[in-house]
């Protein structure tokens, strides 16, 4: 865990290694979500050219069945915050 600091502007920074670990480049999406009064969750949108060839792999309709569901569920969250 790290500290990060708010700007003026509501921005902050995610530290190097955790890019390098999600594989966050500049220009990504991220869902963000808050949970209660004290605690926000960042979970990156998967690109779908990440998805290419998934279709070739041995037991992909189900992880992207999984995929297409959380995505599912993350746009009705968002849809539902004011």
């Amino acid at each position: 865990m790290e500290i990060v600091k708010l700007s003026s502007k509501g921005q902050i920074v995610i530290p190097v290694w955790i890019r390098r670990e999600l594989g966050l480049s500049r220009g990504d999406k991220l869902l963000i979500d808050a949970i209660g009064h004290d605690e926000v969750i960042l979970k990156p949108i998967v690109k779908l050219s990440k998805l290419r060839g998934i279709d070739k792999l041995e037991g992909a309709s189900e992880e992207v069945e999984k995929i297409r569901k959380e995505w599912d569920e993350e746009f009705e969250r968002g849809k539902e915050a004011p």
